[in-house]
């Protein structure tokens, strides 16, 4: 072998080398810039749903609390791996929204794992899940019903905004009516 050949030989080695060490410190700097934005993210936003939660419980509990002050029960049927699930809690947390939420209902997150938790609960209280979650019941304060969103009304959260979500739940609190967010 020449000379010229070896040279050239460890010209390419060395581009080789170096591409594939560009190419690791990119991936090293990526992971560094994505993993403690989700890992902050996921601190900041607790999952709504807790999945060893007794369901059946919480609800009574917050029926409890709902004749007391004379407010509703809102049951949210949902899974933490739903993202209109968990858009539908960031926008109930929104500050206007909260703060209607707080002064007329209860709020019962029941989680339904990959819909093979709490489907009694949500049949008992007459919400049907076929239209898709996160689905939800509405009580009054005597626990009857004023109404379940079985057509899908919160199915599409990710396409809402808070002001949409207080409109809503203005027409069920003060209306008893369960209208599509708009």
């Amino acid at each position: 072998m020449t000379r010229i050949q070896t040279y050239k030989q460890r010209l390419r080695h060395g581009a080789v080398v170096l591409l594939a060490a560009s190419l690791a410190a990119a991936g090293c700097a990526y992971a560094q810039w994505a993993k403690p934005a989700t890992a902050q993210a996921a601190e900041q936003r607790p999952q709504p749903y807790n999945p060893g939660a007794d369901a059946n419980k919480d609800l009574a509990t917050a029926q409890a609390r709902a004749r007391a002050a004379k407010k509703g029960v809102m049951v949210i049927f949902g899974a933490n791996w739903c993202p209109d699930c968990i858009v539908l809690h960031r926008l109930l947390d929104e500050p206007e929204t909260r703060a209607y939420v707080r002064a007329h209902f209860e709020i019962v997150s029941v989680d339904l794992g990959r819909f093979n938790k709490n489907t009694d609960l949500a049949q008992r209280l007459g919400v049907n899940l076929d239209k898709g979650i996160p689905a939800a019941a509405f009580l009054a304060a005597n626990g009857s019903s004023i109404g379940n969103t079985n057509q899908g009304e919160l199915e599409a959260s990710r396409n809402y905004h808070s002001d949409m979500i207080l409109r809503f739940l203005r027409e069920v609190a003060e209306h008893r009516k369960i209208t599509r967010p708009q």
